[in-house]
């Protein structure tokens, strides 16, 4: 009796010691991969000098546009790098104060508003004004999501990566 008392605490061990290793790779590779779509989404901001936030793909994309090299838009190519990656996390877009403007999207191209989850969000900060009182540089913060997901229990800990670009003048 003492032995199979014994066994049955060293299985529990083992069970527990899988899920918080499946958790610890799962939280690694979201990890991994908010900061490859971040990285990647800075690099088509920049390419594209820019973005503008009242853009939307209406009704979402069709992701079989994503075979063409050359994109004539920033989301558009941004949305199939999503597809490409297979990013599918989402969070809350934060609010910022003063001069900022901030647009969270979807998967598929379309806006969200309020507090509706996104999977990306873009902010766009002003940078210093000049003489004349006009400013001339911007920049663009984007915020992408990841999670630690334990096998089981699920979503436990949501957590943002931030990245920036260059400044960029108009």
């Amino acid at each position: 009796m003492k032995e199979s008392v014994g066994i049955t605490q060293l299985y529990a061990l083992v069970v527990v010691l899988i899920i918080l290793f499946a958790g610890i790779m799962a939280f690694a590779i979201n990890r991994a991969n908010s900061f490859a779509i971040k990285d990647k989404i800075v690099n088509i901001l920049e390419k594209h000098d820019g973005f503008d936030l009242t853009h939307e793909l209406i009704g979402g994309m069709d992701y079989s546009d994503c075979d063409q090299e050359h994109f004539d838009d920033a989301l558009e190519e941004i949305v199939c790098s999503l597809q490409e990656l297979s990013y599918r996390q989402t969070g809350v877009c934060p609010e910022f104060e003063g001069n900022v403007e901030v647009v969270g999207y979807q998967r598929n191209g379309t806006k969200t508003t309020g507090n509706n989850k996104s999977s990306f969000c873009i902010v766009k900060q002003s940078g210093n004004a000049s003489k004349s009182g006009v400013v001339n540089m911007y920049y663009y913060q984007v915020i992408v999501f990841y999670h630690l997901d334990l096998p089981i229990v699920r979503q436990l800990f949501s957590f943002k990566n931030i990245g920036q670009t260059k400044a960029l003048y108009q």
